[in-house]
């Protein structure tokens, strides 16, 4: 049996809740990446700038020795930090959370644009379905790539019920806040 109009919209509202969802994931990484990536930048700079302020100012400071060494290991973990920033591509992490977001994000709206209002035209809905559904499915492959794990696939999936204000299919509920439940579907995270 051919799928109807209200299929179609059933179809969009999903891909809208699973694309909003898989958004709200990626804008947390990106936040937390750039957070990270701000503080590693930020102890770079004022390290070294607070050692040579220091130095400018006080000269042969008796407790210099002490400042140097202070200023040596936080240099150090600084370094470390950095290292490890960079083998776990934290910037180019950051980028591709923040593009995925935002193409998710649009993605979403486009689908619950759709399904909200779709064409009267069953043909005309079902080509403009079909055009973001292959759209959705690269950036979920792409997405896919990139190991979200089943208590960040929780936590999506709490934002986007909550967002579109629809029941969890396990638990009944409607979420209110972003306080995880104990809901093995939309809480445990």
């Amino acid at each position: 049996m051919a799928a109807g109009i209200d299929d179609y919209r059933r179809k969009c509202w999903d891909a809208a809740l699973h694309a909003y969802g898989t958004s709200y994931i990626f804008q947390k990484r990106a936040a937390s990446l750039k957070r990270k990536t701000d503080m590693l930048t930020w102890v770079g700079l004022a390290v070294p700038i607070l050692t040579g302020a220091l130095v400018g100012t006080f000269g042969g400071y008796k407790l210099w020795g002490a400042a140097i060494i202070a200023g040596s290991v936080v240099a150090a973990l600084q370094l470390v930090f950095s290292l490890w920033s960079v083998i776990r591509r934290w910037p180019e992490e950051l980028s591709y959370s923040s593009a995925s977001a935002t193409a998710n994000e649009s993605l979403a709206s486009r689908f619950a644009a759709l399904g909200e209002d779709p064409p009267t035209a069953l043909q005309a809905l079902r080509i403009q379905f079909q055009k973001l559904d292959v759209e959705d499915a690269a950036r979920r492959d792409r997405d896919n790539e990139k190991n979200v794990t089943e208590k960040e696939r929780r936590m999506g999936m709490r934002a986007a019920l909550r967002k579109f204000q629809r029941q969890c299919a396990t638990c009944r509920q409607t979420p209110a806040t972003m306080e995880p439940s104990d809901c093995g579907v939309c809480g445990k995270f």
